[in-house]
Formats: C-alpha cells, sequence, structure tokens
C-alpha cells in the first residue's frame, strides 16, 4: 500500500528516509544512491545505470556499483535483467522491499502506541473502578478488566456500563460484565430508561 502512495505522488520520500534510514544503518553514501533512487522511480525510472547515478551523485562509476550492490545485500533494492526493445539486456531496480520495511515499522509503531493506549486505559478504568466501588480489584477482577479491552470493549462502553452498574445500586465487577456482554446494551450507544429496565430483567441480582 505504501509503494502505491508513493506512486501516486502522496508519500515525501526525503522526510521517509530521512525518518528511517538509521534502521537500515544506511551510510552517508547509501543514504544519498538510495535518495537518487528514490526520485528516479517517482519518476517511473527504473533502469539502472551506474553511469547516471555516478552523474547524479558525483561518485566514480565503480564506488556506485559498489553502493548499489551494498543495498541489495540490505535488502533494500531488487534488480532484475530486462529486454530492452532493441533486444539488449538492462538492469532495472525495484524498492518494493524498501517500503516493505518501511510498511512493518509503520505498523510496529502503530501496534505500540495501540498497546500503551490500552494500558492507559485500563489504569483509568481500573482506578475508577476502585474509586466507585470503594475497594481494591482482586486478582480475578483484574483479569475480567484485561479481557474487556481484550475483546475489544472501549474506555467509553466500559465507563457507561459502570454509571448504569451505580445506577443499580450494584458495586461489583462481574455485574458491570453482564451489563457490559448484554444484547441490550450492545444494541444503543446511550442508556435510556427503557434499556435500563430490559438490562435490569436480563442482569437481575448481582
Amino acid at each position: 500500500m505504501l509503494i502505491k502512495l508513493f506512486e501516486e505522488g502522496l508519500i515525501d520520500y526525503q522526510k521517509l528516509l530521512f525518518k528511517y534510514h538509521q534502521n537500515f544503518n544506511l551510510t552517508a553514501d547509501e543514504y544519498l544512491i538510495m535518495e537518487h533512487l528514490l526520485l528516479l522511480a517517482e519518476r517511473k525510472r527504473y533502469n539502472l545505470s551506474t553511469n547516471y547515478l555516478a552523474r547524479l551523485s558525483g561518485y566514480k562509476m565503480n564506488q556506485v556499483g559498489e553502493i548499489i550492490n551494498s543495498l541489495f545485500e540490505k535488502e533494500l533494492i531488487t534488480i532484475e535483467l530486462e529486454r530492452k526493445s532493441e533486444g539488449k539486456l538492462g538492469e532495472i531496480f525495484s524498492l518494493m522491499p524498501f517500503f516493505d520495511k518501511i510498511t512493518t515499522l509503520i505498523m510496529e509503531e502503530i501496534n505500540k502506541q495501540k498497546e500503551e493506549k490500552t494500558i492507559s486505559d485500563q489504569e483509568y478504568i481500573i482506578k475508577e473502578l476502585e474509586r466507585a466501588f470503594a475497594k481494591p480489584l482482586s486478582p480475578t477482577a483484574f483479569e475480567i478488566v484485561r479481557q474487556w479491552f481484550s475483546e475489544g470493549f472501549s474506555k467509553n462502553e466500559i465507563y457507561e456500563a459502570l454509571e448504569l452498574t451505580l445506577e443499580h445500586k450494584k458495586t461489583t465487577v462481574n455485574y458491570l460484565d453482564r451489563i457490559l456482554r448484554s444484547e441490550a446494551f450492545n444494541e444503543t450507544s446511550t442508556i435510556d430508561e427503557k434499556t435500563a429496565e430490559i438490562l435490569r430483567k436480563l442482569v437481575g441480582k448481582a
């Protein structure tokens, strides 16, 4: 997906390369050649010419060749032979491996942020439950809270169920859990009196 956005001109490849180049241990020379390859790819020019890259970078051709080999060994580019219209073979490059690695890094960042938010939300809910119930949560209650987030319940949904639990004059996590999982609760985002009445019948006594 990332390479598609790049091909459509929706990504600033210079910022992308600058942000993630340390993850690939790029030398200054490799960084410069990679930047030129990205520029060529942006222009849909995939012919791999060490002569042209030497002119762009100011390096010697043999030096460019060594840098290209290094980028290939680091699995940031692929190189293939392609037969030209005149019958000659030429090398073309692809930056797909580079964008695949960037995509993986971005997904790791996103998952980390989600995990951090989940932990933060869990801590918030635990504090609210202990405040509302005026007692510390038991290990079993902690596990129930953890399970809510694992199953995808949001902080707002849990807090809304907590408010309804308190309206029912109940102070147990098990009661809140039954409300949270009830069909009537999940059919509406706001709890009105009619819904509350249905829930009372469904949940019964704690």
